[in-house]
């Protein structure tokens, strides 16, 4: 805040405070002209007013666009992230399948079937391939330590061979899409041996 005297006027110096930009008149000063507070019109010929004013449209008009362009991104944002939505529903809808596939290429394994197996395992490839190119991440956590966030631990075992809460092995893959978690990774948890 600055103060400017004004010496042209025959009642003495007057003193104006400038705030931001704006200048505001002694209340003393607008009641001797006859300006009612809260006019906002400058009388004519009074430059320093109307230079006031001019500032105070110019910031009103800036404050808009701003207002707008945070409305505009943030519109972007929500539209991006209802398609990301409804994406994530298709993809969690196809996870079963996955798994169904997994599943039958055990069962192949263990019966000897090398064509149904071979086919299988490119359907399957194909299938997450396809998936996460469209964003899908598979969570496949073994050996790591475990994090609740994305894994869910179905069972703890006690053992000394690796760090007190790491993911011994996964039952069951987790997977996000586009960074949402649609599952998390069903694991077996270390911990230390009671003694």
């Amino acid at each position: 805040m600055s103060k400017a005297k004004d010496s042209g006027r025959d009642n003495g110096d007057i003193e104006v405070e400038v705030v931001e930009g704006e200048v505001m008149p002694d209340p003393a000063e607008g009641a001797q002209a006859g300006e009612v507070e809260g006019a906002g019109a400058p009388a004519p010929g009074d430059a320093e007013g109307l230079a006031a004013r001019n500032a105070e449209l110019l910031d009103s008009l800036m404050r808009l666009k701003a207002d707008f362009d945070n409305y505009r991104k943030r519109m972007i944002k929500e539209q991006t992230h209802i398609l990301e939505t409804a994406e994530a529903g298709l993809v969690k809808k196809l996870l079963p399948v996955i798994d169904n596939l997994e599943r039958a290429l055990a069962s192949a394994d263990d019966k000897g079937s090398a064509g149904l197996k071979e086919g299988i395992e490119k359907v399957l490839e194909l299938m997450v391939a396809t998936l996460e190119r469209e964003g899908l991440e598979v969570i496949d956590p073994a050996g790591e330590p475990f994090d609740p966030e994305h894994h869910e631990a179905m069972m703890v075992v006690e053992t000394d061979e690796c760090p007190e809460d790491t993911v011994l092995d996964v039952i069951q893959k987790g997977y996000r899409f586009s960074g949402v978690l649609l599952r998390p990774a069903m694991v077996r948890v270390s911990c230390p041996v009671k003694q």
